[in-house]
C-alpha cells in the first residue's frame, strides 16, 4: 500500500501558483463585466405635471422630472412623438420654459433635475382624443405618457 501512495506526484509548486493567478485573473473578469454594468446609474424619468397651454390648441405641455443616477440625454426634435390612434405627430417646437425654444441637441436633464417641456404642433390637437406622448432618451430608452387633450 505504500508503494502505490509513493508512486504518485503532485503538481509542481510554480505550476500550481500559475494556474491559481489564472483562476482568480478569470473570476475577477467575470465579476467585472457582469457587476458592474449592473451598478451603473441610469436616468429615470417620471412625470410630474401635464396640461394644455390655455388660450392655444396646438400646444401641450409635461413636466418630467429625472429621479436617476444619471442625466438623461435627448436625441433630437424626433425624439418626441405624440400617437393618436393610427397617427404619429412630431412636435414642430419644443419649449423648456415660455419662450426658450429648444434648438441645440442633445438636450439633458439633469439628475435630479425637473424640466416642463411645451410641445407645439404645427396643427391643433383634437379635442377629447386620446394621445400617447413618447419620449426618446439615451440610446434606445422611452418615457411613455397617455393623455387626453
Amino acid at each position: 500500500m505504500k508503494m502505490i501512495l509513493k508512486r504518485k506526484k503532485a503538481v509542481s509548486p510554480v505550476i500550481a501558483t500559475i494556474l491559481l493567478i489564472a483562476l482568480t485573473v478569470t473570476a475577477a473578469a467575470i465579476v467585472y463585466f457582469v457587476v458592474v454594468p449592473l451598478l451603473r446609474a441610469n436616468p429615470e424619468l417620471t412625470y410630474t405635471d401635464h396640461g394644455k397651454v390655455s388660450g392655444t390648441s396646438n400646444k401641450y405641455e409635461i413636466t418630467i422630472q429625472n429621479n436617476g443616477g444619471a442625466d438623461a440625454n435627448l436625441d433630437g426634435l424626433t425624439a418626441f412623438i405624440f400617437t393618436n390612434t393610427t397617427d404619429d405627430y412630431n412636435p414642430a417646437k419644443v419649449y423648456y420654459s415660455i419662450s426658450d425654444e429648444i434648438t441645440t441637441w442633445p438636450y439633458v436633464i439633469a439628475q435630479g433635475a425637473t424640466v416642463k417641456l411645451t410641445f407645439e404642433m404645427s396643427g391643433a390637437f383634437t379635442a377629447g382624443s386620446q394621445y400617447t406622448f413618447t419620449l426618446q432618451y439615451d440610446g434606445g430608452k422611452s418615457f411613455d405618457f397617455v393623455f387626453t387633450y
